[in-house]
Parts: structure tokens; sequence; C-alpha cells
């Protein structure tokens, strides 16, 4: 998963790809007067159109040229930048020329998180197509049955003007925060929550399949809309990640359940705030990849671009009976890395 970046955004938005390809040209250079992009893509080429570099076992940057022009990606980065001929090439070298880490750092570059978080302040997130919408999430004993699953504690954030409003929603809270979902009149945001959140809310409250359904209706699902886009299974750690380099608190939701257990039995709050914690900063990033949904409507996911409408966004983020079978198979799977 990758972020693909123009050559104008690698000097607006932060990042390190300039630094991190210049250290592999200067190590596959050594002459410093032969430093430069166009001689390194003549010695790299000559090994094949697809050239890969490695920091010990890893890879750390590679590249692959085609009829249309030549992919770097920084593997450090997550970062595609494509040159589609000489003229971009030779922009590309000029940048790396006049790079210097330093000033850059004193002209401002944003992080995307901060792009994004900038938009959001000026009310550019604040609906979805005109209508209001929450986001939330929740944590759970870990089980493979869903009816089985016992709810411990959940978040919501809700726009404010310039300002995300968190909601912790403890266990004596949940029936009252069901009910306020179903008689929101907006969308119900979340990362597989059709398949999990939902149910296991809805479960916990006394409620039944029907209850299930209705929830799901209006419910936007990042985790469905990213499947239905690419075919592909992604969690949310790594798609937070990879987008806009934010990732969870804790290794998973079972180490969460563990501070839950630890504080039940010691009472300390520090435990239980760090599991607050984990679980609002899975909302925050969840909110953070619906908006970069929304600013970009596109991703690049294994070498292929894919684009969408804001309705398109909408439509894809839900199910259908159609999908319901292709979807089923995913129904258990609760917790991603």
């Amino acid at each position: 998963m990758y972020k693909r970046f123009s050559l104008d955004e690698i000097q607006s938005i932060q990042n390190d790809f300039l630094p991190h390809l210049q250290e592999i040209i200067k190590r596959e250079i050594r002459n410093p007067r032969d430093q430069n992009l166009k001689s390194f893509l003549k010695l790299a080429l000559a090994e094949g159109d697809e050239v890969y570099y490695y920091f010990r076992s890893d890879v750390v940057f590679w590249f692959s040229k085609t009829k249309e022009g030549v992919s770097f990606f920084d593997e450090r980065d997550k970062i595609e930048v494509f040159c589609t001929g000489s003229d971009e090439i030779s922009k590309l070298e000029r940048m790396l020329l006049k790079f210097d880490a330093k000033k850059m750092a004193k002209n401002g570059q944003k992080t995307i998180e901060q792009i994004l978080m900038d938009e959001f302040k000026t009310g550019k997130y604040s609906t979805i197509l005109g209508k209001p919408y929450l986001v939330y999430d929740i944590e759970t004993t870990v089980v493979d049955d869903l009816k089985s699953a016992k709810y411990l504690l959940g978040y919501a954030m809700y726009p404010k003007g310039d300002r995300m409003e968190y909601e912790c929603v403890m266990q004596e809270d949940l029936k009252e925060f069901v009910d306020r979902m179903f008689a929101f009149d907006g969308y119900i945001v979340g990362f597989n929550q059709i398949w999990f959140d939902n149910p296991v809310s809805i479960y916990n409250v006394g409620y039944g399949q029907a209850e299930i359904d209705e929830l799901n209706r209006k419910s936007i699902d990042l985790y469905v809309f990213f499947l239905h886009l690419t075919k592909k299974r992604i969690g949310l750690n790594k798609l937070s990640e990879a987008l806009i380099g934010v990732t969870k608190t804790l290794s998973s939701g079972a180490e969460g359940e563990v501070l839950w257990k630890q504080y039940q039995e010691t009472g300390n709050q520090e435990l239980l705030e760090q599991f607050k914690e984990y679980c609002k900063t899975d909302v925050r990033m969840t909110a953070l990849v619906m908006f970069y949904f929304l600013h970009y409507q596109r991703i690049f996911h294994d070498g292929q671009e894919y684009t969408y409408t804001l309705q398109e966004f909408v439509d894809r983020s839900n199910h259908n009976e159609q999908d319901s079978s292709e979807e089923k198979n995913l129904q258990n799977q609760s917790i991603f890395a």
C-alpha cells in the first residue's frame, strides 16, 4: 500500500523520499561527480526493469520501468513517485540537487495528518454529502462467536465546528448509546463495524438481527469500502500507517483486554486510561483514514490506481444482498493487524 505523490507534493508534504533516494544513489555510485539521478538510472536499468535495494534483509527502495514511465517506491515512507518522461526525471534530478533537509523543515512542510486536520477545521469534513456522521469503535473480549463477545468500552467522535468531540461509552452507557445511533439522522462510520462493532453492540443490549440490519443500513464501513474497491483485505493499523502515518497505541485488542482485566483486578485507573486511549486512538485513526478517502478520491494499491466519486464512496462503504455471500466469510474476523 503506497501513497502516490506528484513531484510537487514531494516538496509540499512532509516526507523523506528525497533523502532516502539520495542515500541509495550515494551508496550505489562511489564517485561523487557521478552521484546524480540519470547516472544512477543508467546503472540500475542495466540490471532489469525492476530493481530492488536492501538494508540487511529488508527492501528499502525499488523502482520499476514501464512504457509509461518510471515509478520510484520508498518502502520506508510507503511513497510511490511516478515520472512519466524525461522532463519529469530532469525535474526530480533538480529537486535532488537543490535538496536541503534543514531548509525544507524550515519551509513548514506539513504531514498528511496535519493537512487533513487543517481541512477538517475549516469545516470541509463536517458532513458527508450533506449528512452528519459519527465515528465509533468498541473494545470487547476476544472470542470467535459474536454473540458471546462481551462489550468492554467504546468511543465515539462527533465533528463539532473546528474540533473533534469524543465520548467514552462505558458498559452501563451502551444501551443509551445504541438507541441514539438508531435515532441519529446521519451516517455511522467505523472500520469493519458492519461485521463486528454493530452486531456485538446490538447483542450486548439484548437486541437482534432486525436491529443489526437497521444499523448496518446507515453505516459507512471503511473496511467494506476498501474491500469493494480493491477486492483486498487490510487492517486499520496497516491502512492508517500507510496513508496517514498514525498507528495504534497497543499491538492488538487482546493486549487491550489484558489491560481491562488488570484494571478489574487492581482498580488501577492508569490501566483503564491506557485502554481508553487505545480505543480513542482507533476512532481517530478511522476518522483520519476517512478524511484521506474524501480528500484524494483515489487509492494506489499493488501497483493499481482506484478512483471513485464521493457518492461511490458512500455506496461502496455499505453492503447489500448481492455482496453478502462474499462478505459472510469476513463476519468473525474482528481484529486486524
